[in-house]
């Protein structure tokens, strides 16, 4: 709609808050958020990587942002434990916990439901599912209060789902997960990061419904072998869609 034209979302992803990504990085990082005069903030997941307690310290961080209407995000793998949630199990009650501090900071996880803000008289649709390896992801469940007929921008932290989020109704879906490298195709590789769509490393994308997936590169700094997979702070301003004569 014509009021959100302008609105600025900025979408970050992949903290990692941990013994290797210190307090002080994310700290700038937010600052680096507030300063783009956000209306939305979307974060996709793994907010942590290690113990429960990363989560409250990832929260006192988070708490300083300040966009004008909300922050909403996504929990990844490393939400529901060390490392893949279907292969070395989750820990029991890591995702409730990250979710819980999060929420002190004001920032909204969605976990497998929607939320809809309205500006003016536009509305715009956000749709957040648990993480696609837990066994908690549901998309069906999600959507199940969306408007087809309204935008609608879904959050996954995996961008393998981003197909089935766009048939579900989705016309955009942010990602992460990747840190802008692609997954080799190995045996050991298929085990541990079993990844059907090797090609979203980072970017935008267009899906074959007209949808698009854009691939956010995070901001925890391990594994950064390249400048393709430098830390990333993404802003898209909204603007009304094209309508034919």
């Amino acid at each position: 709609g014509r009021d959100l034209a302008g609105a600025r979302l900025v979408h970050i992803s992949d903290l990692h808050s941990s013994p290797l990504v210190r307090e002080r990085y994310l700290h700038r990082c937010v600052e680096e958020v507030n300063n783009l005069r956000p209306d939305f903030v979307a974060i996709t997941g793994d907010f942590i990587t290690g113990p429960k307690g990363y989560a409250r310290r990832v929260a006192r961080v988070l708490r300083h942002l300040h966009p004008r209407v909300a922050s909403l995000a996504c929990l990844g793998n490393h939400d529901y434990g060390l490392f893949h949630p279907t292969l070395l199990r989750d820990v029991r009650g890591l995702a409730d916990y990250v979710a819980e501090q999060l929420a002190h900071a004001d920032v909204f996880v969605m976990r497998n439901e929607s939320r809809t803000f309205r500006i003016g008289r536009s509305i715009i649709q956000f749709v957040g599912v648990e993480d696609y390896w837990s066994r908690y992801y549901n998309p069906y469940r999600a959507f199940e209060m969306v408007d087809r007929g309204a935008p609608t921008v879904a959050l996954c932290h995996n961008p393998d789902a981003s197909g089935q989020l766009a048939r579900c109704g989705a016309q955009w879906i942010l990602s992460g997960h990747t840190h802008g490298a692609g997954t080799p195709d190995t045996r050991f590789h298929d085990l541990i990061l079993p990844t059907s769509c090797k090609h979203f490393a980072a970017g935008q994308y267009e899906l074959s419904d007209g949808s698009h997936l854009y691939v956010n590169r995070g901001l925890g700094y391990a594994r950064r072998m390249n400048l393709n997979t430098r830390p990333e702070i993404t802003l898209f301003t909204l603007q009304p869609a094209e309508t034919s004569p």
